[in-house]
């Protein structure tokens, strides 16, 4: 036999004898309750009395053992039944039939209540409660009382049926809804050590316990005589207070509590002296006792599981609120509404820390502003202006000032709430730090300025061959207009016209010499992105000017359509000349290995439509690899034997900054043809600003 089989029949066997052990607590629990039943009963032949405890204390088993084990404690309660039976004179038949019919009760009220009422707590909510006081005080012992109204006829006695089935249902119901609901709430359901409760809860406990007990034992003291009298109403609804009470502070473990003293009072009292139901004979004022108790404890207990399904529902939201204040906290977002009457502002528990503002504070439109940093008032201003008019959520960042001189960004995104009219009702939307990706964005964009301006550098080492010929010519004609004037000037008589002249060219030379420099010093510039009114035509040329000795050199003749109609934009001239700069130098190298004949660099400008303007720069070189568009743009990816790859990359950045398109694509009759796309409308907006 391998080990895993012995672990498991030995996990078996001692299931079992667990299982014996409680069927013998549980059988002596029954016996207990027999004969406590016995003792109170109240009907001439002594055997039936208000409720009958061991049907609840089988019950009360099957509801929480498992099916499979019903038949250890059904069998060992057995000897139990039989021996209090016979202590009362049961004969045989007698005695088989009203253990049968305790068992089925005790079965069918278990097996109801596990297949409609979706395990513990089985008083939990209302829906379970009632599902509980139908199958255990309605349904279930009315038909098992078919079977035990035969209980006292096999005991020879005379009577009903009906009123032997009546007194059997009713002292079976009356124990489902008395004596069950405590068993199953204060004895089966977990209780918090006594230390943790509060003092004055123990204390409010004791007082209504005590306070209930005297007024039922004073309200139950009323003999029949008074049973005429227009107090009884009254008399009866005086524990009810007390009952109530107990209920909405305690819950379904008041509620049970509660019936349960009434019932223990009204019992002592029928049986030691005259009360509101001893006017009639035995069976009748036991049964009207025990339908005032049902009647009682029914919505009672309705009430009870409402109150505690209320406060399960209470406390959902709360741990879920928690739970959701933990998950905002950690990620820095913040929920917010705006009502627009009354201004009322509504914000999530951890929105106050965002803004910098002590918890206390109530937030309002002006101290929700008061918080945002100056220079930012406008866009706080905005979020909520144009959220409430806006038809998509919107989104704008500010930044706010913490009390110890941080200072954070958020970024808030906001969207209108709307009536069934179309009208609005109030704005809402989350805010999220920020201040982390800023932080990342801000260092970013340093080293994209770092390798931009590297780049730069890189370009006019490139050229700087084609840049000190450049500056050559017009420093060698500065020269020679210099040594022509002073020859003149030393002439006698002087030749002051020819001198002027000269000197002319000299200041225009030193001018042509001085855009050189110039169009270089702009291009090795460090510092800050500078927006500016740029006339792309004008930087077209411009570029062309500084490329103008390189070209020469390359044998490359250039073909320019700018067209007239451009309009100028916004942008940063420095960063928009770099692209252009490297678009026409890899045009010239892709130009290399071709005939100088065929060497043309075509540059166009065009108008497009009224929100774009597009630049074309194209060569006659063999063309573009079959190799992905969005490739060609990645870092470090290059097509020449001696490039870093990064400035498609920088270009394609610098573009997208300024809200344009760049892209590559073969041209038909041979070459490549980069087409550079940025909105007009947009920039010339921002330059209207």
């Amino acid at each position: 036999m391998s080990s895993g089989l012995v672990d498991e029949t030995d996990r078996a066997s001692s299931s079992l004898r667990d299982s014996v052990s409680t069927a013998m607590l549980v059988a002596l629990a029954y016996f207990i309750g027999a004969e406590l039943a016995f003792f109170i009963g109240t009907l001439s032949d002594k055997i039936f009395a208000p409720f009958w405890p061991p049907n609840i204390v089988l019950f009360c088993v099957f509801l929480l053992v498992p099916m499979r084990r019903w038949w250890i404690y059904t069998l060992i309660t057995f000897p139990a039944h039989v021996v209090a039976e016979l202590g009362v004179g049961m004969n045989l038949p007698q005695l088989l039939v009203a253990f049968a019919t305790n068992v089925a009760v005790a079965g069918l009220n278990a097996g109801a209540v596990r297949l409609f009422a979706d395990g513990r707590p089985w008083l939990g909510d209302p829906r379970k409660a009632l599902i509980f006081v139908a199958a255990t005080a309605l349904v279930c012992p009315a038909v098992v009382a078919l079977g035990g109204a035969f209980v006292p006829i096999l005991g020879g006695a005379t009577g009903n049926f009906s009123d032997f089935w009546a007194q059997w249902y009713a002292s079976n119901a009356l124990g489902s809804v008395t004596l069950a609901p405590v068993v199953l709430t204060w004895l089966c359901e977990p209780w918090p050590p006594i230390s943790q409760v509060p003092e004055a809860k123990r204390s409010e406990a004791l007082a209504l316990s005590t306070a209930l007990v005297v007024v039922c034992t004073v309200t139950f003291a009323v003999g029949p005589g008074t049973q005429g009298s227009s107090f009884l109403p009254a008399l009866l609804y005086l524990p009810l207070p007390l009952i109530v009470w107990a209920t909405v502070r305690f819950g379904i473990k008041g509620a049970s509590g509660a019936i349960f003293i009434v019932t223990v009072v009204l019992i002592w009292r029928t049986l030691n002296s005259h009360n509101l139901f001893t006017g009639g004979d035995a069976e009748s004022n036991v049964l009207a006792m025990q339908t005032f108790l049902i009647g009682l404890a029914t919505p009672v207990l309705l009430l009870g599981a409402a109150i505690n399904a209320i406060r399960h529902a209470e406390q959902t939201i709360r741990d879920s609120q928690e739970r959701t204040a933990f998950a905002f906290a950690s990620t820095h977002i913040a929920l917010w509404e705006y009502g627009t009457a009354g201004e009322r502002f509504w914000t999530s528990a951890n929105c106050n820390a965002m803004l910098g503002l002590k918890p206390n504070v109530t937030l309002t439109r002006t101290s929700f502003l008061g918080a945002i940093h100056p220079q930012d008032i406008a866009a706080a201003r905005d979020i909520i202006r144009t959220t409430a008019s806006a038809a998509e959520p919107t989104t704008r960042e500010f930044r706010v000032n913490l009390p110890d001189g941080e200072t954070r960004w958020l970024l808030a995104r906001g969207y209108a709430q709307r009536d069934k009219n179309g009208e609005i009702t109030q704005t809402a939307g989350i805010l999220t730090d920020v201040t982390d990706r800023k932080a990342v964005e801000f260092e970013a964009e340093l080293q994209r300025r770092e390798l931009s301006h590297l780049m730069r550098v890189s370009v006019m080492g490139e050229l700087a061959g084609a840049i000190a010929h450049e500056l050559n010519q017009p420093l060698a004609a500065i020269l020679a207009n210099a040594e022509a004037a002073r020859r003149m000037l030393r002439q006698a008589p002087p030749d002051i016209d020819e001198a002027g002249a000269a000197l002319d060219d000299i200041v225009h030379e030193n001018k042509r010499a001085s855009e050189v420099i110039r169009r270089m010093r702009r291009l090795l510039r460090k510092g800050d992105s500078k927006p500016e009114i740029v006339n792309l035509n004008d930087l077209i040329e411009s570029t062309l000017k500084l490329l103008h000795s390189e070209l020469i050199s390359r044998h490359i003749k250039v073909d320019t359509n700018l067209g007239a109609d451009v309009p100028i934009i916004w942008g940063d001239p420095v960063q928009l000349q770099q692209v252009l700069l490297n678009l026409a130098m890899n045009a010239m190298e892709a130009m290399s290995l071709v005939p100088p004949s065929r060497r043309v660099l075509a540059i166009a400008s065009r108008h497009l439509n009224a929100d774009s303007i597009e630049i074309v720069v194209r060569d006659r070189g063999h063309g573009l690899a079959p190799v992905s568009t969005k490739q060609l743009f990645e870092p470090f990816f290059t097509t020449k034997d001696h490039g870093l790859g990064l400035g498609l990359s920088i270009c394609l950045t610098i573009v997208k900054s300024h809200g344009g398109e760049l892209s590559l694509a073969n041209h038909a009759d041979g070459g490549v043809t980069a087409i550079l796309t940025l909105p007009s409308r947009q920039i010339q907006t921002m330059a209207a600003k």
